[in-house]
């Protein structure tokens, strides 16, 4: 794994592949290497770059209680896409990546040549739209930060990976899976509590002006459907595509459908972006 300093802490990030660069932002409670089996369909035409983002995989954790921001995860991808190129970068976002790939677009818009979102964990849209989901959709964060504060940390996670992959998962993962999701379960306590506090805005999101590509699963849940639409509708020519079959997990349980999808989108940008000049 390659490495760079990071605001004093040690950031770890994978490359593999050849070809154009392509960075992928991993979910949360993930790390980089969600992305082995999407990135397998992928390394043969482009130079993957998988970050461990702040407080997950290998990287370090944020010192600050409460103080892990969007805005510093999108920070430490920006200095990982400047270390490895001059040039800016097509940048896959799945779930809290999502958010962060957004973030970044906007705080950096020169390092990005064009956006995947799949399902962007950006439930602030919820509120400013009045939409009743506002609540759904961040009941989740909630419930976690309060087991963990508890002392019930595995409560917390069973209700968030049930919740994004069906009742009983919990249940049925190895005593060694259980184990490395509570092992970390101070450190995502720190990325749900920077959930809350992202208070990206409906138009923001519209002057975002690089192409991209709004993906959700088509049985995910109301919440992250809706999310995806706002997004949507948001980003004036945005594409839209949904996968059959899959939830809100697709880059896990629909890997090849992911691969199949960024090559699609890469194509449609690079006409986009040609036909501009």
């Amino acid at each position: 794994m390659a490495e760079i300093s990071f605001r004093g802490l040690r950031a770890f990030y994978r490359t593999w592949g050849q070809g154009p660069p392509l960075v992928l932002l991993h979910a949360g409670g993930s790390s980089g290497a969600q992305w082995s089996k999407t990135g397998a369909a992928l390394a043969d035409t482009h130079t993957l770059i998988a970050p461990d983002l702040l407080n997950f995989g290998a990287t370090g954790s944020w010192p600050e209680a409460g103080g892990l921001t969007h805005e510093l995860q999108a920070a430490l991808v920006a200095e990982i896409i400047e270390a490895e190129s001059s040039t800016p970068m097509d940048v896959v976002g799945h779930s809290y990546g999502g958010a962060t790939a957004l973030r970044l677009a906007l705080q950096r818009p020169e390092l990005v040549r064009s956006l995947i979102l799949i399902e962007p964990m950006v439930s602030w849209l919820l509120k400013e739209a009045n939409d009743p989901l506002y609540e759904e959709g961040i009941r989740t964060a909630k419930t976690f930060i309060e087991n963990v504060e508890a002392g019930r940390p595995e409560a917390g996670w069973e209700f968030f990976i049930d919740g994004r992959n069906g009742t009983g998962t919990w249940a049925r993962m190895s005593d060694e899976s259980r184990g490395r999701f509570l092992a970390q379960s101070r450190q995502v306590r720190e990325v749900f509590i920077s959930h809350l506090n992202h208070r990206m805005s409906l138009s923001e999101c519209g002057s975002i002006g690089v192409p991209v590509t709004i993906v959700r699963g088509a049985t995910t849940t109301p919440t992250d459907r809706r999310i995806s639409e706002l997004v949507r509708d948001a980003i004036v020519q945005s594409h839209y595509v949904v996968i059959p079959e899959a939830g809100h997990m697709s880059p896990f349980t629909h890997p090849l459908e992911v691969a199949k999808l960024v090559r699609d989108h890469l194509a449609r940008a690079a006409e986009i972006l040609n036909s501009s000049r």
